[in-house]
């Protein structure tokens, strides 16, 4: 009988750095999985005892970046600060965590552009920016039960801040000379709380 194989949460992690690092070094559609296993150390037969596929990983990547994504934007729903000072700490800290990714920024429109071609990926995406839009309308209506900002709909400030802060990223991208990103983010981000600023 052959040893039964390791499956902690520690060694998928590793599998997934591994991943992530080949999949940037080579490209999503010329990466194989012989690629991973032999970044991860691994026989591709022990590969596929972690994950059954190339759509898995990636999954799996989508779950990593989002679910801490979700986790900080929770946790923000119960902090002492006033609304707006929370809408600052959640676009300041996603400034802060799209700089850390710019390593990675290529793969992960490579994966949004997946989700134009595969319905699984394309559901796991949409399950989580559901689920963060939600967070932030939530976010942004408490600071209108409170008086802070203006009645409206907290929908469509939630869309706002969302595109600021993809919108950020596309402007680097065409111009990293001019567009510094936490200083756009964040210049954006007051111009509209400006605007949904109550008077009283």
């Amino acid at each position: 009988m052959s040893p039964k194989q390791d499956v902690s949460d520690e060694r998928k992690s590793q599998i997934l750095d591994a991943a992530l690092e080949t999949f940037t070094e080579k490209g999503f559609h010329k990466t194989r999985m012989s690629d991973i296993a032999e970044s991860s150390g691994l026989s591709k037969g022990s590969l596929y005892w972690y994950f059954d596929s190339k759509d898995a990983i990636i999954l799996k990547l989508i779950d990593r970046v989002f679910e801490f994504e979700i986790k900080d934007l929770t946790a923000l729903l119960t902090d002492d600060h006033s609304a707006e000072e929370r809408l600052y700490i959640y676009t300041e800290r996603s400034g802060q965590d799209i700089i850390k990714m710019l390593k990675w920024m290529p793969l992960i429109y490579d994966f949004l552009a997946l989700a134009f071609r595969q319905e699984t990926i394309k559901k796991t995406i949409q399950r989580y920016y559901k689920k963060n839009l939600g967070l932030l309308v939530t976010l942004i209506q408490q600071g209108i039960d409170a008086g802070e900002f203006l009645p409206g709909s907290a929908l469509e400030a939630a869309y706002a801040i969302g595109s600021i802060i993809e919108g950020t990223v596309m402007l680097w991208r065409y111009d990293p000379d001019q567009i510094d990103i936490q200083d756009h983010i964040k210049s954006s981000t007051s111009l509209l709380l400006k605007g949904l600023k109550s008077s009283n």
